[in-house]
C-alpha cells in the first residue's frame, strides 16, 4: 500500500513498483489507508510523512497499537531527511526511513529486503506449534496448567519448549519455575532501523532446563512497555527455535490478547468447577463465535482447581458443551507452587501428574477426531 497526498508521487512510485511486478493500492491520506487495511491487511506500506487529515506517524501509531495490523513492515518517506527527523518516524513504529528526493531503484532494494525480512518472520516451515491457554475468570490454574505442561513437553521434544507469560500486569511462571529473568518484554527496544537479532533477543530468555521462557513485564507499571509487535517478535523467535511454544493469557481481551489468539494454533481454554467461572467461559465462546475463532482450534479444559465439585454433566449442562479434558482436584498443584518447582518435577509419582502427562500427550498429538475426557 502506498500512502501521499501527491498525486505525482502516487503515479510515479505506484507506476514503477507496479512495473516491477507488485500489486500496490493507493491512498492519499491516513484515514483512507486505514479503511483499506480494514478491507485487507497489506504485506507493506510505504507512506509520507506530511498528509492531511493523518499524517504517516499518526498512522504508524495506529498500526502498531492493532493486532492484525502490528507486523506489518513500515517504510516511511519525507522531505524531512535529518537524523533526528528519521528517529521520530523510528519512534513511530517504522521499520525504514527513506528522506526525500530518493532513486526509485533504492525504493525498490528496500521494498525488496523488507518483504523478505517479513517472510522470513512468518515462514512456518519446521517452525513449532503455538498453544495458547485462556481463561476468562483467575484463579482457576492457567498458569501451573501451562508451566507444568511445558516442561512435560520438554522432557519428550526433540527441541526446546517456549512458554511466553503475557499476563503483562502480573505474570507469575517465572515462579513457579523459581526463575529470575533479567530482562522482560517491557525492555525489548528495537533499534532504529535494525531487526531484533537472534543473539539480543537471546538476553529476554531466561532457561529452566528446555523450557525457554519470556515474560512480558516485571510490575504492572511497566505494562503499557509492552508492545505488540514486540509480542509478534517473541513468539516469532521462540517458534523458530522450540518445537512447541505455550502462551500463557491473562483473563482480558486486549490487543495483545488477540495478538497472541490470531497467531496460535491450538487454544485451551481454561475453566473451574465454580458457577462464576463457569458463566464467565461461556460468554467467552461466544465472544471467540463473534470474532470468528475456529472452534476446531478450541480445547475446553475444566480444572478442578477449587473446592467446588459441581460434576461434569452440571458443568457441561451450563456451558452449552461437555469439556474435552478434565484434570481432576488436587492441592499437589500449589504446594509444588510454594516451592518454586513445577509438580512434574517436584513430585512426578503424584496421582495429577498422570493426568498432566495424558494432557501433554494429548495436545502434542494431532487434532483428535473426538474428544477426549479423563475422570
Amino acid at each position: 500500500m502506498l500512502v501521499d497526498d501527491d498525486r505525482v508521487i502516487q503515479k510515479m512510485v505506484g507506476g514503477f513498483l507496479e512495473r516491477k511486478g507488485y500489486h500496490v493500492r493507493k491512498a492519499s491520506d491516513g484515514i483512507e489507508a486505514l479503511q483499506l487495511v480494514h478491507e485487507r491487511v497489506p504485506d507493506l506500506i510505504i507512506t509520507d510523512v506530511r498528509m492531511p487529515e493523518l499524517n504517516g506517524l499518526e498512522l504508524a501509531y495506529r498500526l502498531r497499537g492493532h493486532h492484525r495490523t502490528a507486523g506489518v513492515p513500515i517504510l516511511m518517506f519525507s522531505e524531512m531527511g535529518e537524523a533526528p527527523d528519521a528517529l521520530v518516524g523510528y519512534a513511530a513504529g517504522a521499520d525504514d526511513y527513506l528522506p526525500k528526493p530518493f532513486e526509485l531503484t533504492i525504493l525498490e532494494a528496500k521494498v525488496q529486503a523488507m518483504l523478505r525480512r517479513a517472510a522470513g518472520m512468518t515462514a512456518k516451515a519446521n517452525r513449532g506449534k503455538v498453544i495458547l491457554f485462556a481463561h476468562a475468570k483467575g484463579g482457576v490454574g492457567t498458569t501451573s496448567l501451562a508451566v507444568n505442561i511445558a516442561v512435560l513437553l520438554a522432557a519428550k521434544a526433540s527441541r526446546p519448549v517456549g512458554l511466553l507469560d503475557l499476563d503483562v500486569e502480573f505474570g507469575d511462571s517465572a515462579v513457579y519455575l523459581n526463575l529470575h529473568p533479567s530482562q522482560t518484554l517491557a525492555d525489548l527496544k528495537a533499534s532504529p532501523g535494525a531487526p531484533v537479532d537472534e543473539a539480543l533477543f537471546e538476553g529476554f530468555v531466561t532457561e529452566s532446563g528446555s523450557v525457554r521462557l519470556v515474560v512480558g513485564a516485571d510490575s504492572p507499571e511497566r505494562a503499557e512497555l509492552v508492545t505488540l509487535p514486540a509480542i509478534q517478535l517473541a513468539i516469532d523467535r521462540l517458534s523458530a527455535t522450540c518445537q512447541y511454544v505455550l502462551i500463557d493469557s491473562p483473563a482480558s481481551f486486549s490487543e495483545r490478547t488477540l495478538t497472541a489468539l490470531d497467531t496460535s494454533d491450538l487454544i485451551c481454554l481454561v475453566t473451574s468447577a465454580s458457577l462464576p467461572s463457569l458463566k464467565a467461559t461461556q460468554r467467552c465462546l461466544d465472544l471467540f463465535e463473534k470474532i470468528g475463532v475456529d472452534s476446531g482450534r478450541v480445547r475446553l479444559i475444566l480444572n478442578y482447581s477449587t473446592t467446588h465439585l459441581m460434576d461434569v454433566n452440571t458443568a457441561a449442562g451450563i456451558l452449552g458443551r461437555k469439556p474435552d479434558f478434565v484434570v481432576q482436584r488436587s492441592e499437589s498443584l500449589d504446594r509444588a507452587a510454594n516451592l518454586g518447582r513445577p509438580l512434574v518435577s517436584s513430585d512426578p509419582g503424584d496421582i495429577l501428574v498422570t493426568d498432566l502427562k495424558t494432557l501433554a500427550d494429548w495436545l502434542a498429538s494431532s487434532v483428535p477426531t473426538t474428544p477426549l475426557l479423563t475422570a
